[in-house]
């Protein structure tokens, strides 16, 4: 319960080598043995839920990766505490605290990904890059890019998550967060991971393309603008572990959603459009 609880404070305030920078333990290859189950080596995960509940593992080993020995599959579970995401972040277990030091700007986070989502949910693989600001004494958002996983991919696919950026500032944190379960949870959807790292953004990767889709204030106090050149049918707001808070039906080409009465953190908006496409972006109520 204690990582449960800190993945979430932590984060709501939110080995594969590239040219620009490594992530922790971003293959895959280390592992640590807690008690009866296994977590990756500097990530956070749900296993420690997931055990006390007596259900099986949400993150497990799994092999062979599609670079390397292992990769990570993550799984919605059906436990004692009610349907819980296969959700990790990187950081550190023991005291809970989530991000690593990164001062970059890259173009995306990359990857390997394949995933089999249930119908009505959908996972998710988030970044976001901050840094602290002295004269206010909290992280100020640097930039960021979400996507996410719905329906069936099989066989290992190259990941691809656009990095937009917020502020000219360089980060002095990343934060990367993947969930098998975003909207609600349905038992048995997941994601497996390998071979993270940051790279060139190649497109668009599988997020739908959505003409001149924009989300703004990306620091929202009362209200989040979404704006697109094609109608919105609706926007859905949800926490970090997937949880629905809002929905708000549109039916015109932009809107204006209210997220004073949101407590301080970040979130997670799905725009869906009138022809069915989708996107995710994030934003941080302050």
């Amino acid at each position: 319960m204690k990582h449960h609880l800190l993945i979430l404070a932590a984060v709501a305030g939110l080995s594969s080598a590239t040219a620009l920078a490594q992530i922790p333990n971003g293959g895959f290859e280390t592992w640590n043995t807690v008690g009866t189950y296994q977590d990756p080596a500097q990530w956070i995960t749900f296993n420690d839920l997931a055990s006390s509940a007596g259900a099986q593992p949400s993150c497990v080993q799994s092999s062979p990766g599609a670079v390397g020995s292992y990769y990570v599959t993550l799984t919605t579970r059906n436990t004692a505490f009610g349907l819980l995401p296969g959700l990790m972040s990187v950081g550190n277990a023991n005291s809970g605290a989530t991000g690593f030091a990164y001062s970059s700007r890259p173009a995306a986070l990359t990857g390997q990904w394949q995933y089999g989502i249930q119908s009505n949910d959908s996972g998710f693989v988030a970044i976001y890059l901050t840094k602290w600001n002295t004269t206010t004494q909290h992280s100020d958002s640097v930039g960021g890019g979400a996507i996410a996983a719905i329906g069936t991919l099989s066989g290992w696919h190259a990941l691809n998550v656009p990095l937009q950026y917020f502020s000219a500032v360089n980060p002095d944190t990343a934060y990367i967060i993947i969930a098998s379960s975003l909207n609600a949870p349905v038992d048995g959807s997941f994601i497996k991971i390998d071979d993270l790292g940051f790279g060139a953004a190649s497109g668009i990767g599988e997020l739908d393309q959505v003409p001149s889709l924009r989300v703004f204030p990306s620091l929202a106090t009362d209200v989040v603008n979404v704006t697109a050149e094609a109608p919105i049918a609706d926007v859905t707001v949800m926490d970090l572990t997937g949880r629905t808070l809002l929905t708000k039906a549109v039916g015109a080409e932009q809107a204006t959603v209210g997220v004073a009465d949101l407590p301080t953190g970040r979130y997670f908006m799905q725009v869906r459009m009138l022809d069915g496409k989708r996107q995710v972006r994030s934003f941080v109520k302050h």
